[in-house]
């Protein structure tokens, strides 16, 4: 019965070690992670310095988006064929200026190397 106490109290000392080194681990991992508050910081620093390449994502995970979801059936009732000529053309006019922007982009890029 005295052994089995023993053995008791060497397991529950163990367990508590594992639960100290876990709470340990823990805390320096979140010391070394970024707080909510830096990372905030970091993406407005990046937009700020990069307003141009951060617009043209963000309009285009707007269509990309927008076209990801399927027509309604009220769209195609009363939109129909309208609906699908202006989609095409919508893709049309979007994919013309994401060309014209990576072209001014890289021009930008190639002029600021030199």
């Amino acid at each position: 019965m005295r052994n089995l106490a023993q053995r008791a109290d060497r397991l529950k000392r163990r367990v508590e070690d594992v639960r100290d080194r876990v709470a340990d681990v823990g805390a320096r991992a979140s010391e070394m992670l970024p707080s909510r508050s830096e990372r905030a910081g970091r993406l407005r620093r990046f937009v700020n310095k990069h307003p141009l390449p951060v617009g043209v994502g963000a309009i285009v995970l707007g269509f990309v988006a927008g076209f990801a979801f399927p027509s309604t059936e009220f769209e195609n009732r009363r939109l129909g064929k309208l609906s699908d000529r202006t989609k095409a053309r919508l893709r049309q006019r979007v994919q013309e200026r994401l060309e014209h922007v990576t072209d001014a982009m890289r021009h930008a890029a190639n002029t600021a190397g030199r």
